[in-house]
Parts: C-alpha cells; sequence; structure tokens
C-alpha cells in the first residue's frame, strides 16, 4: 500500500478554484505506479486508465490523500486501487473524493513483458 499527501494550492486548480483533474491523475499515475513497482520490483509500464471517477470536487486550500494498492494481478499485469480522499484543513472534514483503477505491466530491461 503507498500512502501520499498533498496541499492544494492555487496553482493546482482552475477556473471554478477546484483541482485541476489532470492534475489529480498526475497524482493517482504517480502513486499506482510505485504500488506496482513494490509488487514486482521490476520496471513497469501504465497499460491503460481503467477508471477515474470524480465524485467531488477537491478546493483550494485542501489536502489530498491517496491510498493505492494492487487489486489483482495476471501473468505480467497488475490492476492497481487508487482512493482519494480530500480533507478541508479548516474544519478536518474528510471526504472521498475520487476512485481510480490503472492497469501496469511488468517489464524486464529489455522492455519485454
Amino acid at each position: 500500500m503507498v500512502i501520499k499527501t498533498s496541499r492544494v494550492f492555487p496553482s493546482d486548480t482552475n477556473n471554478h478554484n477546484t483541482l485541476f483533474g489532470g492534475r489529480l491523475m498526475t497524482y493517482i499515475d504517480d502513486t499506482a505506479s510505485i504500488s506496482a513497482s513494490r509488487h514486482c520490483r521490476t520496471g513497469i509500464v501504465t497499460a491503460s486508465t481503467d477508471s477515474v471517477d470524480f465524485l467531488q470536487p477537491i478546493k483550494n486550500d485542501h489536502s489530498v490523500c491517496l491510498e493505492s494498492y494492487v487489486a489483482s494481478t495476471g501473468r505480467s499485469s497488475m490492476e492497481i486501487f487508487v482512493k482519494v480522499i480530500a480533507e478541508n484543513l479548516k474544519n478536518g472534514e474528510r471526504y472521498l473524493a475520487a476512485t481510480s483503477f490503472f492497469t501496469f505491466v511488468a517489464i524486464d530491461d529489455n522492455g519485454k513483458t
């Protein structure tokens, strides 16, 4: 399991004063890739973004906490689940902001699965 927490700054937000979806997807891919690497201990690549469900907006000055783990494996691929919890840092309210599944493929030094 991997846990990553970041603060949302104004430069991370769009014109609605909420976290850019693309920025969140970067955080998700980064966190998921660490879970995948820890599982197989070799090179990995992102094969697909199976789903990203944006459930609640994440506002400026909130924090975002991502938790990822290996949900299933195949011969050379693995599915990683990532849960995104946002927190209003002023009042401590935490809420489920997004969920996602990514598929990674393990590769050797020659780029073969």
